[in-house]
């Protein structure tokens, strides 16, 4: 068997640190900004829920219900467009 003394020990990971510390401060920011995204993720989605539930008055009295259906359709709108007569780009002199 091996005999495993544990007098190394410091000295092993002050020179696994020193090898590999640009990789490891790496991991630990990109592990930093996964965790902020999901907890901001989990506050917005929070928010959008209750926000959601409130309940919004949907009724529409009869004139608001007239008033949408008297709006143009798409083919209602006449073949040739009239531009107006005079300046039409105010950038241009």
């Amino acid at each position: 068997m091996n005999n495993i003394s544990l007098n190394g020990l410091p000295k092993s990971i002050s020179n696994f640190f020193h090898r590999y510390h640009v990789i490891t401060f790496s991991l630990v920011v990109l592990g930093g900004m996964a965790v902020a995204i999901l907890l901001l993720n989990n506050i917005l989605m929070a928010s959008s829920q209750s926000t959601e539930s409130a309940g919004i008055n949907t009724t529409f009295d009869q004139a608001t219900i007239d008033r949408v259906d008297q709006l143009k359709t798409i083919e209602d709108v006449p073949e040739t467009m009239s531009f107006p007569t005079g300046r039409i780009n105010p950038f241009v002199e």
